[in-house]
């Protein structure tokens, strides 16, 4: 019964990368905007197709693998092409003198793509379940690649252009560098356990509400600073981790 019902989570993962896909194919033809909002679809399909296998009982290493590739599509390549489209159409362009940077530019685009890759065969290699382990070890691709897009339609909203391309550099190598990391971030499935506090559980629910509402009242342009808060989260946790670690460790010792 399984094997028939995986055919729920496989369409999902179908369509990650389908609007991974389509991302890919929009940045070509010059439309970030949309380039930028499939990859946030993508991002919907990729956040339920894990829960859906476990609800009808159907997870198996092939599903597994799949949505890694999906994964890699979305969330690597499509914020890859999408960033050297915008080098080579919007800022090179705009200075008409920088045509010989063509190879760095190329370099740079290729970060997060490279990085995904590594950071998702690795997940795969350790076979980390998040919802046991209650996080990831390092900045999950979704994530990171949210978070690139959303720097994109924070620009676009509030310029109705690209200005900043040295901070849209600085982001993407920001989360590239990230995703392969060993900092922690919480597993957004961990966030509703079964079992919790009845008050605390509808908070929790109640944040998540206010927060759609607050995107759909602010259009884009909050989703990158609320990235931005969950990147720098990591490593605030992170350091006090380490802090914490190193103070047993000295208590320890007396």
């Amino acid at each position: 019964m399984g094997k028939k019902l995986s055919i729920f989570p496989n369409s999902l993962t179908i369509g990650n990368m389908f609007f991974g896909f389509w991302s890919i194919v929009t940045s070509i033809n010059g439309n970030y905007l949309w380039a930028c909002y499939f990859v946030l679809f993508g991002a919907v399909c990729d956040a339920f197709d894990g829960k859906v296998a476990r609800l009808v009982k159907s997870t198996s290493d092939f599903g597994t693998e799949f949505d890694s590739l999906a994964d890699v599509i979305t969330f690597g390549a499509a914020p890859s092409v999408m960033m050297f489209m915008l080098y080579k159409n919007v800022y090179i362009s705009r200075y008409p003198g920088l045509e010989d940077l063509g190879h760095m530019i190329l370099i740079f685009s290729f970060f997060p793509l490279l990085f995904a890759g590594i950071r998702l065969a690795r997940f795969n290699a350790e076979l980390v379940d998040p919802e046991v382990k209650g996080a990831f070890s390092g900045l999950p691709s979704p994530a990171a690649a949210i978070t690139i897009v959303s720097f994109v339609l924070f620009e676009l909203e509030q310029y109705s252009e690209i200005k900043h391309f040295k901070w849209l550099t600085t982001t993407s190598l920001a989360v590239s560098y990230l995703m392969i990391s060993r900092v922690t971030y919480p597993s957004f499935s961990t966030m509703f356990r079964k079992g919790e506090n009845f008050i605390f559980r509808n908070l929790k629910i109640l944040f998540v509400v206010l927060f759609v509402l607050l995107i759909v009242k602010f259009k884009m342009s909050l989703l990158f600073p609320v990235m931005l808060i969950f990147v720098l989260s990591g490593l605030f946790y992170s350091f006090v981790q380490m802090t914490k670690k190193e103070v047993e460790e000295e208590n320890e010792g007396e």
